[in-house]
Parts: structure tokens; C-alpha cells; sequence
């Protein structure tokens, strides 16, 4: 078995590894976050099938792909499976979500599942969201001065109808925080004025006991919340529009870490606002709260020329990768429950379901079919384990225990797909069957539900990452690449990093991080040789439509769902993708573009950078080992399997 990169190394600690006492002096190994995760499995399936039994050899199997980073199961169970929180509130270990927001519990729905750590894709519609009755002319803020653990975990409301004075106490808990939200929304007295008292809540710094997470404090939900009460303020009288649902759900993201906020916002085409919507982050500098959420827009019959010109003339103009499309008719088609999808738009969502996620990489099985086959079948067995939870937990809407319940919806993913271009429609046919009947198998044993959908493919940011391979079906942008990582510039990693040898640099656009450089080479891959660069480079040259191509063939062969993809592409190529996605409207359910950029115009540092083989080896020879186990304390790693709800690849 390989060793893990230190770049690998590293992420594992900081996303993965919990702590193992209070005081963060120290944390689990790998082994042990594996061990842990196999004692939730084995839960699950103890009570599913009612009976008692030891960790038997299937899931021997399974904790020796892991162990070797072969498969991984989902983030959400890698950080907390095992655990008290896991099993108190079950929700917290699915990875997405979809719902239409139109009434307060939606609202309610949606901020508890952020503080759970799930993505929510959400679709906003006029109903009976309103604003105040009157306008609230006083809004008062009491901030918190504890130093310590908060007060007490409930939230509480007061109107005094002689003063006009309406309070609302926000406690020091999830629940508190998402009940609070539905009391703001609910409010229709004549206040005069607001008073948020959020002195129960701990100070930003602290970890979260069961979560593990560090508290924000009290600075974002009170910028959040008076941010709403506006909104409610400006439409006094009157429903939410659509927008409005929007801002309010995209401020919600915005109350705790955004690395644990990830949003997906759905319009559908030729509706009211839509194209409003398209253009939400076209001034960001006055709006940044809506940079929580991907915006889609979703098509439910085939797109004209013009319209499909429209969107692209739109994501130029906005300056990113928005709106993305979405295939409503064949996500129906694939998925007769369709309503939206998760941030990434790798999963067919109805309205209040879930998904969980698992993956395979295939490097890691290039001269080993046999094993891939059953890494596949062992991990879809697992997927649909991670399916067997109670969601009725005393504050989502039964409808999600439901849906859950008749769903089971799996997803089953592979990475590391751009290293085995040697693997053509029928092999991946075949995984795609393996997959299925893994999922199908352990519904038959246990006499519950088969899942209805269990392929697919996500970007697979921080997971591919510590499984050293590349990310989803995208290719890297390099040969030999300088990958750049933010870090707070306290984190206790980086002195050791520096001892090591790597470089470091403060952030450019916040003193309060330092960038660290890890150096990652791409063997088994084609690039090509960039011949006009003064050194050698050797980079990945690929048209939009040979992506294209390629996603075609993953969602022909192997996705049952969708498979998540950015495509990269040049001005000069739109007319090219526009006939593409006219000609195969029955091949593809969801995908964003991304203009190709000078990306130091846009960057005051790259994420990535392609570097000449000499430049990578001189780095690497004069790195050395990092001993974290050395290390006390630590800050959460800026997760990017959706960080600030948009895609790693993105």
C-alpha cells in the first residue's frame, strides 16, 4: 500500500480525524477514523435486520479498501459516523438535499439541515411567504459576551403589545438556531421594534461538542438575521418573490462556516424571474450572501438556439459559470420523482429527499478488474446501509422520513475516471450493473425497499484529494501542478509545514491566511507538450466538446442519475456547444460552463498552477517529512466538496 502525500495526510487530519479529547491535543489516526466507520456501519445494519452480530468479513473487506483509500464512503459518515450526533440526529450523516421552499417549516427544513452539514438545493416558490404586516422601524442587536460554553438551548419570544417591543432570544443550539428562524418568518403582530438577543451564544473559537465543528459565535446570524428582517421589512404586506426566497435562503448559508453551507438555487425557464434569477451574482460586492448558492435554471422542454445563446450570453456577462442547465425532461425521465438536485446537481432529488454518496477510484484498480468489481459491490452494499436511518427527529417534516423511506436513493460514484482511458462503454456498463445489484442485494436481505436510482458521479473535491487521484471525470490541468491551500494563519500545521520545507505565502486578500504549496504529479495520463512556453510544460488541452463527449459516455453507460461536470471552453467554441446540447437533448440532464479565463486576471493566486517537471523536482528535493501526529490543536480545513455551495471544480 502506498503512503498517502503529505497533501492527502493533511486534509485527512483536518476534515476526517476527530478529536479525541477536549483540549484537541489529540486526534484520531487514520485507522481509527476507519474503525469508527465500520462501527456505524455495523450499526446500521444490526438494527436494520434486528438482531446483534459482530463485524464479520464483508465489513472486514470493506475497512481494507478504506484503510487503503480504494473506496470512500460519504464525507458526512467519514467526519461523524459512529458518533453520539450520528445517531441522535441521523439527518446529519446524508450529504444532500433537495426541497421546494413555499412555507415556514420549508425554511425550518432547510437551516437545520445546513447545521447538520447536508448540502440543500432548494427551489424557491411564491405562497405563503410574506413579510411583516407593517414595517419594523427599530431593529437592536444584543450580542453575546460569554467566554464559555452558552446558556440555555432553546430559543424564546416575547411581544409586549403596550411598548411594540417583539424579542426574540436565540439559544445556544442547532435546534434553537432553526426554530428561531420560523419564529422571525412567522411573526405578523405590529412591532415597532426588534430586539435579537443572542447573549446565550457561545464565543466564535469554541469546538461544537458531538459536531466537533468550532462555533462561529454570535457575528453571522446576527448580520444574517438583520439582513431577513429587511427583506420581511421591504415586503411588508405582500409575498416573497422568488428572489426574495432567495436572499433569504442564501443569508441562512451564511450562519455558520460556509465550508459546511453548501446551496443549490433552481428557477424554472420562461417563469417569473427567471432570468433576474440568472443574473443574481452579477454584482456580488453588493451581494455577497448570494455567493452561497449555485443557481440553475431548469428547462422542461428543449431550449431553443436563441434561448441557449441568451444563457451563454448571460454567463458571460456574470463573469463566472452561472446559470447552469438543467434537463428537467430527462432528469424525469431517469427520475419520474424529479423536483431538483443537490449543489453539485449529481443527484435527482424530489421535493424533501435525500441522498448519501460513496465512491470507488479506479486508479487504484488499473491491473485489477476482479478487485474493482468487488470494491464496487462492496461499497454500493455500503451506500444503501448509509440509506437506513430515522429521520424523524422531531423537527424536519415527516414528508423527509417518507420520502427517505420509499426512495433509498444511493450514489454510487467512481473518481479517478481521467486515468483510465482504457476503459470504454462496456466496462463501465458492467460497474454500473455491479452497483445496482450491490444496492439491490442488501435491500433484499434486509426485506426493505430497493433503491430507486444508485449511479452517479460527483466532482469529488476533498475525497479525491486524500485518495491522491484525480477529481470525478474531470481531467487535471497539468502534468506536474503546484496545488495552493488555504489555511488560517494559526492553524498548528503550518510551522510544522514550514520545518518541512514547503512554501508559504500570507493570502493576498486576507492577512489572517497563509497559502502553502504541495506539489502533485499525474502519472498513466496523456498531456500535451506546451511548445510557446519558455519551459516545458505539459498540460491538458481538451475541447468543450470532447468533455462533452465524454460525459455523454458516463451518462450512457454508467450514470443513472447525473453525473457532475464543469465544462471549460473558449468564446469561439459556443456555437459548437450549442449544437452539441441540441443534438443530444435526450443524453444529458445537468451541466455549467465555465469560460476559459486568463486565470491570474482573475485570481490574486491560483488554486492550481502547471509547473515544468524541473521547477516540481527542484520542490520536491528539498521537502522533508511531516510529522503531524506531533501536532496540538488544529482549524478545519476549507472542505471543497461544495465550500460556499460551488463545486471544487468550479
Amino acid at each position: 500500500m502506498n503512503k498517502p502525500s503529505v497533501r492527502a495526510q493533511v486534509i485527512t487530519r483536518r476534515t476526517y480525524n476527530r478529536p479525541l479529547d477536549d483540549k484537541d491535543e489529540a486526534y484520531e489516526t487514520w485507522e481509527q477514523t476507519v474503525s469508527r466507520v465500520i462501527d456505524h456501519q455495523n450499526w446500521l445494519w444490526n438494527r436494520a435486520a434486528e438482531t446483534e452480530f459482530g463485524i464479520g468479513p464483508e465489513l472486514k473487506e470493506l475497512r481494507q479498501l478504506l484503510l487503503e483509500r480504494k473506496v470512500m464512503v460519504s464525507g458526512r459518515t467519514l467526519w461523524l459516523g459512529g458518533t453520539d450526533v450520528a445517531k441522535k440526529r441521523e439527518a446529519s450523516q446524508f450529504n444532500c438535499a433537495h426541497l421546494k421552499v413555499e412555507t415556514i417549516h420549508d425554511v425550518v427544513d432547510s437551516l437545520w439541515l445546513l447545521l447538520q452539514g447536508c448540502g440543500v438545493g432548494f427551489t424557491p416558490v411564491v405562497g405563503t411567504l410574506s413579510g411583516f404586516t407593517k414595517p419594523i422601524e427599530e431593529v437592536e442587536v444584543i450580542r453575546s459576551k460569554r467566554t464559555k460554553k452558552g446558556g440555555h438551548e432553546g430559543s424564546r419570544e416575547s411581544f409586549d403589545s403596550d411598548t411594540g417591543i417583539w424579542t426574540i432570544t436565540i439559544g445556544d443550539s442547532a435546534e434553537a438556531w432553526a426554530k428561531s428562524i420560523g419564529k422571525l418568518l412567522a411573526f405578523k403582530g405590529k412591532a415597532t421594534k426588534f430586539v435579537l438577543d443572542l447573549t446565550q451564544l457561545r464565543p466564535a473559537g469554541l469546538r461544537l461538542s458531538g459536531y466537533g465543528w468550532i462555533s462561529s459565535g454570535d457575528g453571522p446570524i446576527s448580520k444574517a438575521y438583520s439582513a431577513i428582517v429587511q427583506i420581511l421589512n421591504k415586503q411588508s404586506g405582500q409575498l416573497l418573490s422568488k428572489m426574495d426566497i432567495l436572499d433569504v435562503m442564501n443569508w441562512l448559508g451564511t450562519v455558520l462556516s460556509s465550508r459546511r453551507s453548501a446551496e443549490i438555487a433552481l428557477v424554472y425557464h420562461n417563469t417569473p424571474e427567471w432570468e433576474q434569477f440568472a443574473r443574481a451574482k452579477d454584482n456580488l460586492s453588493d451581494t455577497p450572501h448570494r455567493s452561497q448558492s449555485n443557481n440553475s435554471i431548469v428547462f422542461w422542454e428543449e431550449p431553443t438556439h436563441e434561448e441557449l445563446e441568451k444563457v451563454f450570453k448571460i454567463i458571460k456577462e456574470s463573469g463566472g459559470s452561472e446559470p447552469g442547465i438543467i434537463n428537467g425532461k430527462e432528469a424525469r425521465r431517469r427520475a419520474p420523482w424529479f423536483t431538483g438536485v443537490n449543489p453539485c446537481a449529481e443527484i435527482l432529488l424530489g421535493n424533501k429527499s435525500f441522498c448519501n454518496l460513496s465512491e470507488v477510484d479506479l486508479s487504484k484498480f488499473r491491473e485489477d478488474s476482479g478487485g474493482l468489481e468487488r470494491a464496487i459491490f462492496l461499497i454500493a452494499r455500503a451506500n444503501y446501509r448509509q440509506t437506513l436511518v430515522n429521520l424523524d427527529d422531531g423537527i424536519l417534516q415527516r414528508t423527509w422520513h417518507e420520502n427517505n423511506e420509499y426512495l433509498r436513493l444511493c450514489g454510487v460514484g467512481l473518481t479517478g475516471i481521467a486515468s483510465r482511458e482504457d476503459l470504454a462503454y462496456y466496462d463501465y456498463k458492467r460497474l454500473k450493473n455491479i452497483a445496482v445489484h450491490g444496492a439491490y442485494s442488501m435491500a433484499d436481505e434486509l426485506g426493505t425497499q430497493r433503491p430507486k436510482n444508485v449511479t452517479t458521479i460527483k466532482p469529488s473535491g476533498t475525497l479525491s484529494k486524500i485518495m491522491d487521484t484525480t477529481e470525478g471525470c474531470h481531467k487535471p490541468i497539468g502534468k506536474y501542478i503546484f496545488n495552493n491551500v488555504n489555511f488560517s494563519a494559526n492553524d498548528p500545521i503550518l510551522p510544522r509545514l514550514r520545518e518541512a520545507g514547503y512554501h508559504t505565502v500570507t493570502n493576498p486578500v486576507d492577512e489572517h491566511n497563509v497559502i502553502v504549496t504541495f506539489p502533485v504529479k499525474w502519472d498513466n495520463m496523456r498531456f500535451s507538450r506546451d511548445i510557446n512556453s519558455e519551459e516545458e510544460l505539459y498540460v491538458s488541452y481538451e475541447s468543450a466538446i470532447s468533455q462533452l463527449e465524454r460525459y455523454k459516455l458516463l451518462m450512457d453507460a454508467y450514470v443513472e442519475q447525473n453525473c457532475s461536470i464543469t465544462i471549460t471552453y473558449k468564446t469561439d467554441e459556443i456555437p459548437t456547444i450549442i449544437t452539441w446540447l441540441k443534438s443530444n437533448w435526450s443524453s444529458y440532464v445537468g451541466v455549467s460552463f465555465l469560460p476559459f479565463v486568463d486565470n491570474e486576471e482573475v485570481y490574486s493566486y491560483l488554486p492550481q498552477e502547471v509547473v515544468s517537471q524541473k521547477v516540481y523536482e527542484e520542490y520536491v528535493a528539498q521537502l522533508t517529512p511531516v510529522d503531524l501526529d506531533e501536532v496540538k490543536g488544529t482549524h478545519e480545513i476549507e472542505d471543497d466538496e461544495c465550500l460556499q455551495g460551488v463545486c471544487p471544480t468550479k
